[in-house]
C-alpha cells in the first residue's frame, strides 16, 4: 500500500512546543508508531531559548528546509544550522533550541514515534 502526505492538504498540529506547528508525513501510521517523519514550522517568533532537555528515543535527526536555528548540544557546544545542513544526535542527548527565524522549517526522523521529552538541569 502506497502512503501519501499531499502538500495542498497537509494538515498542521500543535505538538510539543507551542511556538511550532508540526505535519505528519505519514509515517507514523505506516510503520505502526515505529517510525516519525514530520516537517516542523516556526508559527511565531522566536522569543529566547526553549529550555535545556533530551529525548528518550533510539534515533533522532533533522534536515532544515528553510531558515536557520542555534541549537547547544551538551559536549559540543553552540552550533547554528541552515537550509540545506542536518544534524543525527545520540540518543539521550541534552540538547537546547536557542533561536530560530521565523521562516524556520525542519524535517525531523525519530524512532520511535512516541518518546519522552526530560527537562534537563545545566
Amino acid at each position: 500500500m502506497a502512503n501519501m502526505s499531499l502538500h495542498k492538504s497537509a494538515e498542521w498540529k500543535p505538538g510539543l512546543r507551542t511556538y511550532f506547528q508540526y505535519r505528519d508525513l505519514g509515517s507514523v501510521e505506516a510503520t505502526e508508531g515505529r517510525l516519525l517523519v514530520h516537517v516542523i514550522r516556526a508559527t511565531e517568533s522566536c522569543s529566547g531559548p526553549g529550555g535545556y532537555h533530551s529525548h528518550d528515543l533510539e534515533f533522532q535527526m533533522n534536515y532544515v528546509l528553510r531558515g536557520w536555528t542555534r541549537v547547544e548540544f551538551e559536549d559540543v557546544g553552540e552550533v547554528r544550522f541552515e537550509a540545506g545542513d542536518s544534524w543525527h544526535q545520540d540518543p539521550g542527548t541534552p540538547h537546547e533550541v536557542l533561536e530560530f527565524s521565523d521562516d524556520f522549517e525542519v524535517i525531523e526522523i525519530c524512532m520511535p514515534a512516541e518518546f519522552p521529552t526530560r527537562d534537563e538541569q545545566r
